[in-house]
């Protein structure tokens, strides 16, 4: 996709996101909105404390994944960059595909380049295979206990069977060594190298093909440390695995919580399963549609028709999905003060050098 387009799809999907978002707000109505905010009260505050929690456990995951020898960077630190890297994550269509190299890149000077990339990915595999044990065991009690069209059980079914398909090959390729980027971008080197001869048979030609390839192999090469790195971390560090595995479902459970006590708060019928669904259903929204930046309107009214379909009112999802959001935008802003102060002292230090 080239770039101007990228921007144009990225403009495209807020902007839809956002007209939607403002269709719920006028369906809703502000004065509704008003009565559920002043009921929550205070209560906010123990909301992003709760959070602040949640966002620890995250944060100690990524420690641990972090080989121990190369652990040159405190908690807190690592806490910082992740909550940096979060908010571009959810500020962006890109999503992880930005926000977690991100993450690498900032504490590159603390932990060796690949060190960090590898740790990411290891991080990012655990979160995802607790992310969906939620969907799958969230998705079916919702189907069961509420009235869900057909039309969405079955669209439910198709996303079940595909992460179940991406969790068995992406097991296989851990458990088989396949290196499937390193592998790809060799042969991607040598593609490159056969269509460009074909075309120019010059010694300055030649010589710019050879660079094209060595490039393309130094960079497989790297990759292949990091897949490398991914595929011996059970193997090696499996105590890690049980750990990072055990704090990523806690911070699932800690999102449940959370919507607990924001329905109890809002003096709504609430319970630790309707916790559960929502949490289940939020991450099945985040998944789908990453590319929408702050997740604007599709959130809210998913919230809306979750509870509804609960047997609470569309207003009172839309109030929940905003609660919440806005408990997100507290991190998102603390975020974005750690990625200003990190480019202030990587432009000291250039200045410093000069």
């Amino acid at each position: 996709m080239k770039k101007s387009a990228f921007h144009a799809f990225q403009i495209g999907s807020f902007l839809g996101g956002v007209a939607l978002f403002v269709y719920l707000l006028r369906r809703t109505g502000l004065a509704t909105l008003g009565h559920y905010f002043e009921m929550l009260g205070w209560g906010f505050v123990l909301i992003v404390a709760l959070s602040a929690v949640r966002n620890c456990a995250r944060a100690g995951s990524w420690y641990l994944a972090i080989e121990p020898a190369q652990r040159g960077i405190s908690f807190w630190r690592l806490m910082n960059v992740m909550l940096a890297g979060e908010a571009i994550k959810y500020l962006t269509a890109t999503g992880p595909l930005l926000g977690e190299p991100a993450k690498a890149a900032m504490i590159r000077r603390q932990i060796p380049l690949l060190q960090g990339f590898s740790s990411v990915l290891v991080e990012n595999l655990i979160y995802y295979l607790t992310v969906f044990i939620f969907m799958f065991a969230g998705l079916p009690t919702l189907a069961w206990i509420a009235e869900v069209p057909g039309n969405l059980k079955l669209t439910g079914y198709i996303l079940m069977a595909l992460i179940g398909v991406g969790v068995a090959v992406t097991w296989l390729a851990i458990s088989s060594r396949w290196f499937v980027l390193a592998r790809a971008l060799e042969q991607l080197a040598r593609f490159t190298v056969r269509r460009r001869a074909a075309r120019r048979s010059d010694k300055a030609a030649e010589h710019g093909v050879e660079q094209d390839r060595s490039r393309i192999e130094s960079v497989a090469s790297q990759v292949r440390v990091i897949e490398g790195n991914l595929y011996s971390f059970y193997e090696l560090r499996r105590r890690a695995f049980y750990l990072i595995f055990s704090l990523n479902m806690g911070a699932h459970l800690i999102n449940v919580v959370e919507v607990y006590l924001i329905l109890a708060l809002l003096k709504l019928p609430g319970s630790l399963l309707i916790g559960f669904l929502v949490e289940a259903v939020t991450k099945v929204i985040n998944l789908v549609f990453f590319f929408v930046p702050t997740r604007a309107g599709v959130y809210e009214s998913g919230n809306a028709l979750l509870l509804q379909a609960l047997g609470m009112s569309a207003a009172a999802g839309v109030a929940l999905a905003i609660i919440r959001k806005l408990r997100a935008f507290v991190w998102v802003g603390y975020g974005l003060v750690v990625i200003a102060l990190t480019m202030m002292k990587d432009n000291a230090k250039a200045e410093g050098t000069n």
